[in-house]
């Protein structure tokens, strides 16, 4: 028996810490107020407002650096945060704070016990490049969600990384997210509007977006749908959104990278009020803290992702493989009426991509479909319409 005593004792320990809200959060800023070379770490008391003096400098090429997995000396290692972080996450079970710099495709974190900074280096993080200068392929978005993972988005949400937390960190590319239907063209891959920002999670397995443009994304972790769900209200025009951090009363702390001042956004209502920080108020390009949102009110009710879909007429028709790959699948028909059919093929946005008329001269057949090239990766909507009688079938297709 004893010898399960200190395992225990040390899985105890973990669930109390895990347990507990953080009070603290922490932030990136420039050295001097007002600049935007995002290279000191300092800490937010989101009890007091009072900000740190810097705890890490991530330009300093003297700090030692090791590989992660190893513990071995990195040699010759550019700086922990070069080219500047926009993107970090803390991970409450090992004391570990995530980040990676924007130009350099690569984790790394900071073990808070002992200050020291690892790499990890054996796998890309997000691109398999070593460094890239595309603002969509940058990661700003970072968080650790309620299973335990860590999750991370590249501006173009064309990656949504997953990797585990303990030991040395496995990576895994989940691939590109969707746009529910239900967004009204307000896409998750516009770089005017969903750009930048920051990820949090909350309790109920989603992620949640603050895009720089203030818009709010529902991210389902599972399915990969990004659903919109309005602009905040409250925030200054203009205001660019670049931290987020989840208060102990379950507020939503954001920062500016551009603008001095913070806000506390109300998830109950996405509304936000100006939050006072005593001394001086710094220009910060992420947030992070291991709390995670509690799913209360009406704007966690889980929604359809997809709109209903009407059919008529007798048999059923869908789709393989799903999701596709090369723009081409199969249609499987299966007890539908011989006859003419339309068959029409759209995306998200409603916008036709395919049209063409079917005869179906049997019952039971399979009719193979090869979309036109150049569309995009995402999830479209497939229509099979009798021409001469009542008869529709739709479904929906996720390409890849």
């Amino acid at each position: 028996m004893k010898q399960f005593l200190p395992l225990l004792l040390s899985s105890l320990l973990a669930f109390s810490a895990q347990a507990q809200s953080d009070r603290f959060a922490y932030t990136i800023t420039d050295q001097q107020v007002g600049g935007a070379n995002w290279h000191f770490l300092r800490r937010i008391d989101l009890a007091g407002g009072q900000v740190s003096q810097p705890l890490y400098e991530g330009l300093n090429t003297q700090r030692p650096v090791y590989q992660a997995g190893t513990g071995k000396s990195v040699l010759s290692a550019d700086a922990p945060f070069q080219s500047g972080v926009a993107a970090m996450a803390l991970d409450a079970r090992t004391n570990r704070l995530f980040f990676t710099p924007m130009q350099i495709d690569q984790l790394r974190y900071i073990d808070l016990n002992t200050w020291k900074t690892y790499y990890v280096s054996a796998t890309p993080f997000a691109n398999n490049r070593t460094t890239t200068t595309d603002a969509g392929a940058m990661v700003t978005r970072m968080t650790i969600g309620a299973d335990g993972y860590g999750y991370a988005l590249t501006n173009d949400a064309r990656h949504l990384i997953r990797f585990t937390t303990g030991g040395l960190p496995v990576i895994e590319d989940l691939g590109t997210l969707v746009d529910d239907p239900a967004n009204d063209g307000q896409s998750i891959h516009l770089s005017c509007t969903s750009f930048g920002g920051d990820m949090i999670a909350d309790d109920k397995g989603n992620l949640f977006i603050m895009t720089s443009a203030q818009h709010i994304f529902r991210i389902n972790i599972q399915s990969k749908v990004a659903t919109h769900l309005g602009l905040l209200k409250g925030l200054p025009v203009g205001y660019s959104i670049n931290g987020m951090a989840v208060t102990d009363n379950n507020q939503i702390l954001v920062s500016s990278a551009v603008q001095p001042g913070y806000f506390m956004i109300d998830p109950a209502n996405w509304t936000a009020a100006a939050w006072s920080v005593k001394e001086t108020s710094w220009n910060s390009s992420d947030l992070a803290n291991s709390n995670v949102l509690r799913s209360q009110g009406p704007s966690f009710k889980a929604k359809p992702e997809t709109a209903q879909l009407v059919e008529t007429g007798k048999g059923y028709m869908t789709v393989y493989p799903n999701p596709a790959q090369q723009h081409q699948f199969q249609l499987r028909l299966r007890d539908l009426n011989p006859g003419g059919y339309q068959l029409e093929i759209t995306d998200m946005l409603g916008r036709q991509v395919l049209t063409q008329a079917v005869q179906i001269s049997q019952e039971n057949s399979t009719l193979p479909v090869v979309l036109p090239k150049g569309q995009t990766q995402g999830l479209y909507l497939i229509k099979l319409s009798g021409t001469s009688f009542r008869a529709s079938y739709q479904q929906k297709i996720m390409i890849q």
